[in-house]
C-alpha cells in the first residue's frame, strides 16, 4: 500500500507538470544565477538571497536559492534543515515546471534521506526524480543523461543500505555506463567506488580492491581531493578486514591528511575514527586517545549522533584495553543512548515535518475565524439567534445517529471478533492435531530407513558399499533433524511451557558436553557463571533445545578458536551468552537470520530454523534471544529468561 501511495503521488506530480520551451536569454539569466549562488560562502547570505528573491517574485532564483541552501546545509550535516529547505524549493519549482530544477531538488532530497538512514523516503525521491527523467527534457542531451546518473546513483545506494544487493548492482552498473557516455572522470570514480563497497559487502576483498584502484585512478584525473580521500578510506579498510593492520594505517594517514583543512567534517571524521579504531586494536592506546579527543571534539561542532555514537564505541574499546571497567562501562552506556538517539533523530524530522502542517492549519483557522467574526457582525440578532438553534438541533441529531450508530458497530465488532476467536480457536486444535500426527506418520519411516542402513552397514563387506550405506544414515539423520526443525516450529505455538524449579547449571553443562563432539578439532569450549547453585523456574526441556538450536550454530560455523558459554543474574532474569570465534554474522542480517529458512552461507548444511526455533521458545518462555553488535570476534548470542 505504502509503494502504490508513493506510486500514485509520483504520477499526479508529474502529470501536474508538463515540459516547456526556455527561451536562451532566460537560460542565460538562469546560469547567471546558479553560478552566483555557487560562489557564496556562507549559508546565511544565500538565506538571505532567497528571501529577496521571494519578495521581488523571482520564482526560479528563489527556488534555485533554496536548493544551493539545502546541498550547503547538507554538507554542516544540518540534515533535517536541509530537507525542511529542499521541501520549499520543490513547491516553487513543481509551480513554474522547471523539470530540471524539480529533478536536482528531487535528488538532493533523496541524499538528505539517505544520510539520515532512512532509506525508504531516500529511494521513493530518487526514483520520483528517474521519472521525471525518463518523461521530460530532450532524453538525448548531457543534462538530462546526467539528472538520469545522478537519480540512478542514490537509488543503487539506498538498495545497498536496505541489502539488496543484486538491484544496487544492476542499477551502479547503469549509472556507471551514463557517466562513461558523459565522459566524467569523477562520476566514473563515484560508481567504480559504489561497486567496490558492494563487493566488499559480499566480502569479495580482491575484486573490491579493483574497484577502488579504478575509482582512485579517476579521481586523480578529476582532481577530486574528496574522492582520493575516500578511496584511500576504501583501502585501508580493506587492509583491516585482512588484519593487515599497518598497510591500513599508511591509508588512512593519507586520508587523513587529505581531508584534515577541509570544511566537510563529515568525511574527514572517517580517517580520523579509522585511525582510532586500528591503534586501539595495536594496542597504541595513546596515539589512539588523541584521535578520539579530536574526532569527539568535531563530532559535537557538527551535532553528529552518529559520529559521537562511533566515538563512545571506541572509547569503550579504550577503556577495555586499559582496564579502566568503570569508564568502559560509561562509555558504553553513553553509546547505546547515543544510537538510539539517531534513531529518534529519524522520527524528530518526520514530527517536525507534521507540526509545521500543523502550524499552517492554525494560522488558516485564525483567518477563517476573523472572517467569520466579521460576517457575523452584519447578522441581526434574530437571525444569528435562528442559526444559532438550528445549528444545536443539528448538532443533538447527529449526536443521536452516530451513537445509535457506534452501538449498532460496537455489537458487530464484538460478533465478528468472537467468531474469529473461535475460528482460531478451532484452527489451534486441528494444527495440533495434525502436528502430533504427522510427527508419527514421518518419523516412523524415517526410524526405518535409519534402524536398516545401520544393519545394512554392518552386515556390508567392501569399502565402497559401507561408504554408501553410512552416507545412507547420515543423510537420514539429517533429515530428521530437518524435519523435527521444521515440525517443532510449527509447533512451537502451541506447547505451554512445564515449569519447574531447574538447576541451570545441569542444563548448561550437559548442552556443552553435547556440543563437545559435534566441534571441529582444535576448538576450545569453555563454561562461566556467576552462580554454580542456581535455579530458575522455567521450562528445562524448552530451554535446553533453544540453548542446544545456538550451540550448533557455534559449532557448525567455528573452524578454529573458542566457543564460550557463560551464565549471569541480575535478581529478576537470567542471562546465557554464547560467543565464538567463527565467520560472525553481517550487522545488516542480525535480525534477518531468526527468520525462517535464512542462512548465511548458503553452502553450509541447515535449514535456517535453528534460530526461528530458539526466538520461539524464548517468547513461549517469556524472554528474549538477540545478536550483540558489538562483539566483532565472530557471533555472540544473548538469551534472557526471566529467573522467577
Amino acid at each position: 500500500m505504502r509503494k502504490l501511495i508513493i506510486a500514485l503521488a509520483a504520477a499526479i506530480a508529474i502529470g501536474s507538470c508538463t515540459e516547456r520551451k526556455v527561451p536562451e536569454t532566460q537560460k542565460d539569466e538562469q546560469r547567471k544565477i546558479d553560478h552566483m549562488l555557487k560562489n557564496m560562502r556562507d549559508t546565511d547570505s544565500i538565506a538571505n538571497l532567497a528571501e529577496k528573491y521571494h519578495e521581488t517574485e523571482n520564482l526560479f532564483a528563489e527556488a534555485a536559492a533554496y536548493r544551493e541552501l539545502g546541498k550547503r546545509l547538507r554538507e554542516a550535516s544540518n540534515f533535517t534543515r536541509a530537507i525542511k529547505v529542499h521541501k520549499e524549493g520543490l513547491k516553487i519549482a513543481e509551480k513554474i515546471c522547471d523539470t530540471t530544477l524539480i529533478i536536482n531538488i528531487l535528488n538532493n532530497l533523496g541524499t538528505s534521506h539517505r544520510r539520515l538512514g532512512i532509506m525508504d523516503e531516500a529511494a521513493s525521491y530518487h526514483y520520483k526524480a528517474l521519472s521525471y527523467s525518463d518523461k521530460y527534457s530532450d532524453q538525448d542531451s548531457k543534462t538530462t543523461l546526467k539528472n538520469r546518473v545522478v537519480s540512478l546513483n542514490g537509488i543503487g545506494n539506498a538498495m545497498m543500505s536496505l541489502g539488496n544487493y543484486e538491484t544496487a548492482d544492476s542499477i551502479f552498473r547503469q549509472a556507471l555506463e551514463g557517466e562513461k557516455t558523459l565522459n566524467s572522470e569523477l562520476g566514473m570514480a563515484i560508481n567504480y567506488s559504489n561497486l567496490g563497497s558492494l563487493q566488499e559487502k559480499r566480502k569479495n576483498f580482491d575484486s573490491a580492491m579493483v574497484y577502488y584502484q579504478k575509482a582512485m585512478g579517476m579521481n586523480i584525473k578529476a582532481k577530486s581531493r574528496l574522492g582520493i580521500s575516500l578511496c584511500h578510506t576504501h583501502i585501508g579498510q580493506l587492509h583491516e578486514k585482512r588484519n593487515r593492520l599497518d598497510s591500513a594505517i599508511v591509508e588512512y594517514k593519507k586520508a587523513y591528511a587529505i581531508m584534515k583543512d577541509s570544511r566537510d567534517l563529515w568525511h574527514w571524521l572517517a580517517s580520523c575514527l579509522s585511525l582510532a579504531r586500528v591503534n586501539i586494536v595495536k594496542g597504541e592506546l595513546n596515539e589512539a586517545w588523541d584521535y578520539l579527543t579530536n574526532a569527539d571534539k568535531t563530532a559535537k561542532e557538527i551535532k553528529s549522533i552518529r559520529h559521537q555514537a562511533q566515538v563512545y564505541n571506541l572509547k569503550y574499546q579504550w577503556f577495555k584495553k586499559k582496564g579502566d571497567k568503570g569508564n568502559a562501562l560509561d562509555a558504553y552506556v553513553k553509546c547505546r543512548e547515543l544510537d538510539d538517539s539517531v534513531v529518534n533523530e529519524k522520527n524528530q524530522s518526520h514530527v517536525q515535518n507534521l507540526t509545521m502542517q500543523y502550524e499552517r492549519q492554525q494560522k488558516q483557522l485564525e483567518i477563517n475565524k476573523i472572517e467569520n467574526e466579521l460576517n457575523k457582525k452584519k447578522l441581526e440578532s434574530a437571525y444569528i439567534a435562528f442559526i444559532a438553534v438550528t445549528v444545536v438541533t443539528l448538532l443533538l441529531a447527529i449526536l443521536v445517529i452516530t451513537q445509535t450508530r457506534s452501538r449498532r458497530q460496537l455489537k458487530r465488532a464484538k460478533d465478528e471478533i468472537l467468531e474469529a476467536y473461535q475460528q482460531t480457536k478451532c484452527a489451534l486444535e486441528v494444527k495440533t492435531s495434525f502436528m502430533k500426527s504427522i510427527k508419527h506418520e514421518v518419523r516412523t519411516p524415517l526410524n526405518g530407513i535409519m534402524g536398516f542402513s545401520q544393519v545394512l552397514s554392518s552386515m556390508v563387506e567392501g569399502d565402497d558399499l559401507r561408504h554408501m550405506t553410512d552416507i545412507i544414515e547420515k543423510q537420514s539423520i539429517q533429515l530428521a533433524k530437518i524435519i523435527d526443525d521444521i515440525l517443532e516450529t510449527a509447533d512451537i505455538d502451541s506447547q505451554t511451557p512445564n515449569i519447574t524449579q531447574v538447576r541451570i547449571d545441569d542444563i548448561m553443562k550437559t548442552a556443552l558436553a553435547q556440543t563437545q563432539m559435534k566441534a571441529k578439532p582444535g576448538v576450545e569450549l569453555s563454561y562461566n557463571t556467576t552462580d554454580a547453585d542456581l535455579v530458575v523456574a522455567t521450562d528445562s526441556n524448552m530451554l535446553e533445545r533453544a540453548l542446544m538450536q545456538v550451540l550448533d550454530n557455534a559449532a557448525k560455523f567455528t573452524a578454529k578458536g573458542h566457543i564460550d558459554l557463560s551464565t549471569s543474574t541480575d535478581g529478576d532474569s537470567l542471562t546465557i551468552e554464547v560467543s565464538d570465534t567463527g565467520c560472525g554474522v553481517p550487522i545488516d542480517k542480525q535480525e534477518w537470520v531468526f527468520e525462517q529458512f535464512t542462512k548465511v552461507d548458503e553452502f553450509i548444511p541447515g535449514t535456517g530454523m535453528g534460530l526461528t526455533l530458539c526466538r520461539a521458545i524464548m517468547t513461549r518462555l517469556g524472554g528474549k534471544v538477540y545478536i550483540d553488535k558489538t562483539y566483532t570476534k565472530g557471533c555472540k548470542i544473548i538469551m534472557v529468561i526471566p529467573s522467577k
